[in-house]
């Protein structure tokens, strides 16, 4: 079932789409993290806003709004899907900028990296991209393929960005995809919501959803 089909969904939110009738196969599953990295919690001011924000006329609010949904809703939800992966042995992929991409003064650190919080493994893959799309700026379509499995565990961000790319992209590539809709952000609060919209994600779950498996 899509996001846009209402049959066995709930609103929530007031504009997510939560599926609460959904079959999860573990063993054709992938975690993909996509830009969730080591960050500042720095306030937007009119002195640090970016050109592109302005240009987009997003509000000093709604940008706040976002920057405490992801270290107060995202960064917890995340950390406990990556969690839950790791226990049901689902293979963990975690994408990030690279290098030659970044430019939000938030980022902490001069090397690109996963989430601390995340507890990175030897045995899972981090990969570097450099735009958007993950799939064409990266080996992600070779490891989703040596992995073997089709159903993809998705958190991070922008929903109207770096991880409504990707997951479009996985689409078309005949990936079935879920989207833990806490564990999600995007620059804008107000556009975070829209951005899940505007991908077809086979589901969207709560991370309690997620967690009764």
């Amino acid at each position: 079932m899509r996001a846009g089909d209402s049959r066995g969904e709930e609103l929530r939110d007031d504009r997510v789409l939560v599926v609460s009738l959904m079959e999860l196969d573990i063993g054709d599953t992938v975690f993909v993290s996509v830009d969730i990295q080591p960050r500042a919690r720095m306030p937007w001011t009119e002195q640090n806003l970016l050109d592109d924000y302005r240009e987009e006329q997003f509000t000093l609010g709604e940008l706040n709004q976002a920057v405490d949904h992801f270290f107060d809703v995202m960064l917890p939800a995340a950390e406990a899907v990556s969690k839950f992966a790791r226990q049901r042995g689902i293979p963990r992929v975690f994408v990030h900028w690279s290098r030659k991409a970044i430019g939000d003064f938030s980022i902490v650190g001069d090397e690109p990296r996963p989430h601390d919080g995340f507890d990175v493994q030897p045995d899972d893959c981090v990969i570097a991209k450099t735009e958007m799309d993950a799939f064409p700026s990266s080996n992600l379509a070779e490891i989703l393929s040596g992995l073997g499995r089709r159903t993809l565990l998705m958190v991070g961000g922008h929903t109207r960005g770096c991880l409504g790319q990707t997951a479009k992209s996985a689409i078309t590539h005949g990936y079935r995809c879920v989207l833990v809709r806490e564990a999600s952000f995007d620059c804008s609060h107000l556009r975070w919501p829209k951005g899940i919209e505007e991908v077809a994600y086979d589901h969207v779950v709560s991370l309690a959803e997620l967690l009764r498996y």
